[in-house]
């Protein structure tokens, strides 16, 4: 999925020579330049300029060959936010961490209760509160999330706002979920629940499966406990293996069955998209590394 940062001046709160570092890495993450002129015109400097700046840069590994910015430096070098969990920072405690961690956690608790509630209905139950109900909750709860990180990103000079830009994503795919939990509740108030069979059964897997890899990546963002990450890839990795099998056998019923299925099918799996690539994110976060660098530690 396309994960675009917040747009705003470059480098405002720095000065001079350091701000003008600042704008160059954060041309080069934004636009990709092809060619150097390309880039010194973006930043508005001479080529030599440039040139001495990025042998700077690649000589601290911030930016690597073929104008590249290096994560792991990105998240290493962010003061605040990117440690998120509120270890010190030189003579600061990194505060915003666990605030935006705190809220977070919120959303999470009310988008997984929608989607226990779609599962509760597709199962043929009656939910405490449907999805439904649930979703002005939700939108209350990642609009807060999404306020915080702005104000952050409006004091703080690039890779902070990146960093921030990572968190709203997750926000983001949160929020999606529970989006796919009310679709999912709305199509199975439309028509009564299939009869038991080997469908109805796979589906109730594939619904526990996704509560398990939620749970997998609370592990990671909450937790910071990035060995949870292996296993989330192992469970999705099983649960795209039955996802397949599973649209196999629904071919088998009546079309009005079938779309029903399919529907429903469809909306679970993105569900459990947004979960992993949110876990994705947490543990760049939480190590500065993408997953396949953190694995191998």
């Amino acid at each position: 999925m396309s994960r675009q940062p917040w747009q705003r001046p470059l480098a405002s709160t720095q000065q001079g020579r350091d701000a003008t570092r600042a704008q160059v890495v954060e041309a080069i993450d934004r636009t990709a330049p092809e060619t150097k002129g390309e880039l010194a015109e973006t930043v508005g400097i001479s080529k030599q300029y440039l040139s001495e700046l990025l042998q700077e840069l690649k000589s601290e590994d911030i930016v690597r060959k073929g104008y590249v910015v290096n994560d792991a430096a990105v998240y290493t070098e962010t003061p605040g936010i990117s440690r998120l969990h509120g270890e010190e920072i030189g003579e600061e405690a990194a505060d915003r961490g666990p605030a935006v961690l705190a809220l977070l956690e919120r959303l999470e608790a009310v988008t997984t209760s929608q989607y226990e509630a779609a599962r509760t209905a597709f199962e043929g139950g009656e939910p405490e509160q449907s999805a439904d109900t649930l979703e002005s909750l939700a939108n209350e709860r990642y609009s807060a999330v999404i306020s915080e990180l702005k104000s952050y990103t409006l004091t703080t000079d690039w890779p902070g706002n990146r960093v921030a830009a990572d968190l709203a994503t997750i926000a983001t795919n949160l929020e999606i979920v529970g989006d796919r939990a009310c679709f999912i509740a709305d199509v199975v108030a439309e028509r009564p629940a299939p009869g038991a069979g080997v469908i109805t059964d796979r589906l109730e897997e594939i619904f526990a499966a996704g509560d398990r890899i939620n749970d997998l990546f609370s592990a990671v963002l909450f937790d910071a406990d990035t060995s949870a990450y292996p296993e989330l890839r192992s469970e999705e990795a099983t649960v795209h293996r039955d996802l397949d099998e599973l649209f196999e056998l629904v071919t088998a019923y009546d079309m009005d069955l079938f779309g029903y299925l399919v529907t429903v099918t469809r909306a679970l799996e993105r569900a459990i998209y947004y979960w992993a690539d949110a876990a994705e994110l947490a543990v760049q976060l939480q190590t500065g590394v993408g997953p396949d660098h953190a694995l191998t530690w």
